[in-house]
């Protein structure tokens, strides 16, 4: 049963740094992005991890599949017909992990993913989720963040009664992380990109009580745990006291608690040319065509093929490295003695809507990016495209279509991304059905320099 539902959607945009951005996007065609392939699996892939030589990946029908040849062929290990959207996976180790999704729904695995345990935190969909271990962990849903202890048996409210004013001004759940059974932190934003100020949620103590912390003159673009400490990485503005003001150096910070943090001595200067973003364990993006990994005691380097669809989804198994973007694409990484400069943008890490955001009346859409910065040198200024999609009854979106755009390029670029939206299933009479949707998206457009 399919119904027409006007509402315009609150989407979280990303500015970019736009000159550098068009300088880069025109600067050559790319002829290694065909080394990429798309693997087809059941399902419509949303998100991946890896764990040892292993490749993971979550999406539509409940589905969690891997890999550990390279990816080139994969195992279904669970899947549920018609069950919930999964939009996260991870692993604690090489035999607990985790993944999580709409309709309140999580799954844990305690023998390396053999078999998929279902747990259930509510109604709403977890949009982010980390445990340490099968007792710990702490989930962000649409209107709240939670924790537990009891391995969701019961879940509490994340700095209950602590920090109301810091969580006003920091509203945004960047990243969480559970370190340990006593540990937990969320890096906190004022905006959903990743560019803006930010702040700690700590505990030292199983949730008993939270701080709020900041580090001064710094911007952070990943907050992830590793070998036991948080680790983050971005900018730092220094030599403010200097005639002219302080410039901006990539930094890697580590702490034990969340509140003391210590500078890394590895190299990063691989993120001087390009911000190192969409960090994992693996290492980070230091540009659009290199992971560079400082987070062990050598630095290492690893190139594979640049590309236009890169999105900060990606994970690495031995020699091949992974994305999730319209779609799976994987190609071979190749470890090098220096880094390479890129000569494309490295994608944007964009967080999910403000925590106490008032409910959304009709379709309620989850993972809905849109560029707003579009490089196009045949069209400039500012447009509102109408766009009518129709959402199918997993929450997935089927059809996209745009009209009043400048250019057809702009067109399919729109109605690309559009594509990749996801939204909680729509339940009319008890039951999820397909629906369509009529919106409008506000884009820039600049030429290329």
């Amino acid at each position: 049963m399919k119904s027409k539902t006007p509402v315009l959607i609150q989407l979280f945009l990303v500015i970019g740094f736009t000159a550098l951005f068009a300088t880069n996007l025109a600067a050559s065609e790319h002829k290694t992005e065909s080394d990429w392939q798309a693997k087809d699996l059941p399902f419509r892939v949303l998100n991946k991890t890896s764990i040892g030589t292993s490749l993971w990946v979550c999406g539509t029908d409940e589905s969690l599949a891997t890999s550990s040849d390279g990816e080139e062929h994969w195992r279904v290990k669970h899947q549920t017909t018609d069950g919930a959207v999964l939009l996260n996976i991870g692993f604690a180790n090489d035999k607990f992990g985790y993944a999580a999704g709409t309709g309140g729904l999580f799954l844990t695995t305690e023998d390396g993913g053999e078999t998929w345990t279902p747990h259930s935190a509510g109604r709403d969909a977890i949009l982010q989720i980390s445990f340490s271990d099968p007792k710990h962990g702490v989930i962000r849903t649409s209107p709240s963040l939670l924790f537990t202890i009891d391995g969701g048996a019961n879940w509490s409210v994340v700095s209950a009664e602590q920090n109301s004013e810091d969580i006003k001004r920091y509203p945004y759940t960047f990243s969480l992380v559970a370190l340990d059974s006593s540990h937990m932190a969320v890096m906190m934003k004022q905006g959903s990109a990743q560019y803006e100020g930010q702040g700690f949620l700590v505990t030292g103590d199983s949730g008993k009580s939270w701080k709020f912390s900041t580090i001064p003159n710094v911007t952070l673009y990943s907050f992830l745990g590793f070998l036991g400490k948080y680790w983050t990485v971005g900018t730092e503005v220094v030599h403010k006291d200097q005639p002219g003001g302080g410039y901006g150096v990539p930094v890697a910070l580590y702490s034990s608690d969340g509140e003391t943090w210590e500078h890394s001595n590895n190299d990063i200067s691989a993120c001087r040319l390009h911000m190192c973003v969409g960090c994992t364990v693996k290492g980070c993006l230091s540009a659009n065509g290199t992971v560079t990994d400082f987070f062990s005691d050598k630095v290492l380097y690893r190139e594979f093929p640049s590309t236009r669809e890169l999105t900060t989804k990606w994970a690495a198994a031995g020699s091949t490295m992974c994305f999730v973007g319209n779609g799976l694409q994987c190609a071979g990484l190749k470890t090098v003695a220096a880094p390479s400069s890129g000569d494309l943008p490295s994608p944007t890490a964009v967080g999910p809507g403000p925590l106490g955001a008032p409910p959304v009346q009709g379709p309620h859409c989850i993972v809905c990016s849109m560029d707003r910065i579009l490089i196009d040198k045949r069209a400039q200024g500012a447009y509102a495209i109408k766009l009518a999609i129709e959402i199918a009854k997993n929450g997935v979106v089927k059809i996209a279509s745009a009209e009043g755009a400048p250019t057809a390029d702009i067109k399919s670029r729109i109605e690309k991304q559009a594509r990749e939206w996801i939204f909680e299933p729509y339940v009319k009479d008890g039951a999820a059905v397909s629906v369509r949707l009529n919106t409008t998206v506000q884009v820039n457009v600049v030429r290329p320099r």
